[in-house]
C-alpha cells in the first residue's frame, strides 16, 4: 500500500518548512534505504514562470528548495543538483527563472549545482507502450543522478484541471520539446495521456509537494494564490496527486491525468487504498477551493457516460485563445510559445487564428498579465453555467 505523508506548515519560515519536510520524509519510512551518503540527488522543480516572484504561487517556493538542499546535504551527505526547464521558450528563460525564484542564491550559499535542462545534454526515451509519445528527449541529468526528488507546486490547471506530481515531470523535456508534445496531443485527454507517457519514463523516487500556498482558479499561471498550509510527500506520485487533489475538492478519478496513470498501474488513485499519515485528510480539506472553468466537465460527467463525454468535449467543448487587449503588454511570450503558429502580431497587436488554434493553453501558461482568455464553445459554456447556477463547483 502506498503511503502519503502530510504535515501542516502555515508559512514559509525556513525552520517551519524544514521541520514539516523532515516529518514527511520520516513518515514515508524508507528514505534511509533509498538515499545513501555520497549519492547525487536531483531536485526537479516546477519553474513555469521566468518573471513572477515567489509570492505569486506560480513556481516552487525557494524556501522549500532551501529546506530540501539542507536536508539532503546535511542529514544524508548527498551532492545536490537543482534542475528544470522553464515553461517559457524565450531564450534565457530558465536561467532567468532560477534568478527570479532566488534559486541562484541558494546554490551560491549551499554549493548545490544548478542544472538548466535547456542546456543539458539530452538522452532519447523510446517507449513503444506509450499512448501518445513513442519517442521524446529528456535532460540527461534526470537519468544520470542517483535519486530524483520531484518538487511540484499544488495548483489548478486550465487544460488538465489539476497539476502536481505527475505533470511536474513534463519539465524533464527541454525547451522546444514540450511544444512538440502539444502538437502531438492537441486535445485535453490526449495531453493527459502524453503527460502520463512522460511520467512513466521518468518516475521520481520521491515527490515532495509545496502546498503551503497553492494556486486556485484558472491556474497554472493566471489563478490566485490560496493558502493550503501543507507539505505533502510520497514515493508514489500518483497517490500523492490523488490525496492532494482530494484535499482541494477534486474526485481524483475524474482528473484524466490521475485516472490514466492509475489505469497504467503507475501508482494508486484509490484513496481507500492509500496509507495517509501525519494529518487526517478530513480535517485539512479546502472545501471552497476555486476550480478552473474547465471543471465544467466534472459536472457534466455526473450525467453523461464517459465514452460520450470524451467525444463531446474533444469535439464540442474545447477552447480557443483570445487576447484581452487592455492587459496585453505586447511581450509576445504567447507567440513564442504557440506550438501551432496560431498567434501573430502583424501590426504589433496580438491576433489569434482560431482555425489554427488547438486549445493547448500554452499561451495561457506563459502569460504573466492575465491577457489570455480561453473562449469556450457554446456547449462548454452551457455546462459551465449550469455548474455555477447549481452551485456544484466553485468555478472561476
Amino acid at each position: 500500500m502506498s503511503t502519503v505523508a502530510i504535515s501542516c506548515c502555515d508559512n514559509y519560515e525556513l525552520e517551519k518548512v524544514n521541520i514539516a519536510t523532515k516529518r514527511c520524509l520520516s513518515l514515508i519510512g524508507n528514505i534511509e534505504t533509498l538515499v545513501k551518503p555520497g549519492m547525487k540527488v536531483l531536485l526537479k522543480l516546477n519553474l513555469l514562470s521566468a518573471s513572477l516572484g515567489p509570492e505569486m504561487a506560480v513556481n516552487t517556493h525557494p524556501t522549500v528548495i532551501r529546506a530540501l538542499v539542507d536536508i539532503f546535504q546535511n542529514d544524508y551527505e548527498c551532492e545536490v543538483y537543482i534542475g528544470d526547464s522553464c515553461g517559457s521558450l524565450r531564450t534565457g528563460s530558465t536561467d532567468k527563472a532560477f534568478r527570479v525564484t532566488q534559486i541562484d542564491k541558494i546554490a551560491k550559499d549551499t554549493g548545490a549545482i544548478i542544472v538548466n535542462f535547456d542546456k543539458d545534454e539530452t538522452i532519447d526515451i523510446i517507449n513503444n507502450n506509450g499512448a501518445i509519445l513513442k519517442y521524446f528527449k529528456i535532460a540527461k541529468t534526470v537519468k544520470s543522478t542517483d535519486v530524483v526528488v520531484s518538487v511540484p507546486k499544488l495548483k489548478t490547471h486550465g487544460l488538465t484541471r489539476y497539476t502536481g506530481a505527475i505533470k511536474n515531470m513534463f519539465g524533464s523535456i527541454p525547451a522546444n520539446g514540450k511544444k512538440n508534445v502539444h502538437l502531438q496531443a492537441p486535445k485535453a485527454r490526449l495531453m493527459a495521456q502524453a503527460l502520463v507517457d512522460v511520467y512513466e519514463a521518468v518516475q521520481p523516487h520521491i515527490t515532495i509537494m509545496d502546498a503551503i500556498i497553492g494556486m486556485e482558479g484558472n491556474g497554472p499561471n493566471a489563478g490566485d494564490p490560496r493558502k493550503v498550509g501543507l507539505i505533502i510527500a510520497s514515493n508514489d506520485g500518483v497517490a500523492l496527486d490523488a490525496v492532494a487533489s482530494t484535499i482541494i475538492g477534486f474526485d481524483p478519478i475524474k482528473v484524466p491525468i490521475i485516472k490514466y496513470a492509475y489505469e497504467r498501474e503507475l501508482g494508486t488513485a484509490d484513496i481507500n487504498n492509500i496509507n495517509i499519515v501525519g494529518e487526517e485528510i478530513n480535517k485539512i480539506t479546502v472545501a471552497d477551493f476555486k476550480k478552473p472553468s474547465s471543471s465544467a466537465q466534472d459536472f457534466a460527467s455526473k450525467y453523461i457516460p464517459d465514452f460520450l463525454l470524451a467525444k463531446m468535449f474533444d469535439n464540442s467543448c474545447t477552447s480557443v485563445s483570445s487576447v484581452y487587449e487592455p492587459n496585453c503588454t505586447r511581450c509576445y511570450e504567447c507567440i513564442r510559445n504557440c506550438p501551432s503558429g496560431a498567434m501573430s502580431a502583424p501590426n504589433g497587436k496580438v491576433l489569434v487564428d482560431e482555425d489554427k488554434c488547438i486549445g493547448c493553453f500554452c499561451c495561457d501558461e506563459v502569460c504573466n498579465y492575465k491577457a489570455i482568455v480561453m473562449k469556450r464553445s457554446f456547449l462548454g459554456r452551457t455546462f459551465l453555467k449550469m455548474a455555477e447556477l447549481l452551485g456544484v463547483e466553485r468555478l472561476q
